[in-house]
């Protein structure tokens, strides 16, 4: 069901798998997708709980200690198993974003189908802290209705505009054969570089190989060469 999570969400699953390997797990638990929610940052679910007066960096370092005591030897290169907590996560989300008839599944989303499952650490973090899931739903239902005004302009919201893009205008970029094109020359700088994952210094080095949308020139001008981005990024 990825396909129909923000931008940030995704962001969000792919830094709790992040925090999984930190911690030398092989499964995925709703406590992993706390922390990275709390990493991703700037999204709706960690500005709902700032405005609620919750010390994120509190809540951090408290899931890490729980979750911590869980350690496991992560001997797989393959995909981490997902604890029935954190299936219970994903479904419940799909559930809230149905419910209020979003057609993607956001970080606001999670963070309120974590609080259901009360089994889960984020839940006993949170609860400790007196956030229970209506308080959290009235809070965010609240800013949602704020950004959803019409007369809102989500490219100056302090959230970002990622959270509200729908699948159908993502799909834009995807029917691209530019974008296309781009991302190719990116995983290729990736692999020559023996990087295991696309960062955006090899979305860099894709647009300065490409010659044909001019970015090369235009940072060429300014004395920033292929090769010396290249070694920039090696060094990094």
């Amino acid at each position: 069901m990825q396909e129909r999570f923000s931008d940030r969400a995704r962001h969000a699953l792919a830094l709790a798998n992040r925090e999984a390997t930190d911690l030398k797990h092989n499964f995925l638990a709703p406590a992993h997708l706390m922390l990275g929610l709390i990493a991703e940052g700037a999204c709706m679910a960690t500005e709902a709980l700032r405005m609620l007066d919750i010390d994120l960096e509190e809540v951090r370092a408290e899931v890490r200690k729980h979750v911590s005591g869980q350690s496991a030897p992560d001997d797989s290169m393959g995909r981490r198993t997902h604890t029935k907590e954190m299936n219970d996560v994903i479904n419940l989300a799909i559930e809230e974003a149905r419910k209020y008839d979003h057609k993607y599944v956001g970080t606001e989303h999670i963070m309120l189908a974590m609080l259901q499952v009360q089994e889960g650490i984020p839940a006993k973090v949170l609860k400790a802290r007196g956030v229970d899931v209506d308080t959290l739903r009235e809070k965010t239902v609240g800013m949602l209705t704020t950004l959803q005004d019409d007369g809102h302009d989500l490219a100056h919201s302090r959230h970002g505009d990622f959270e509200w893009v729908h699948q159908q205008e993502l799909a834009k970029a995807f029917r691209s054969s530019t974008f296309w094109h781009t991302m190719i020359l990116a995983v290729d700088s990736a692999n020559r570089l023996g990087a295991g994952e696309i960062e955006p210094s090899h979305l860099l080095l894709a647009l300065m190989r490409d010659k044909s949308n001019g970015i090369a020139k235009l940072l060429g001008e300014k004395g920033v060469t292929t090769d010396w981005v290249r070694e920039q990024v090696s060094r990094a």
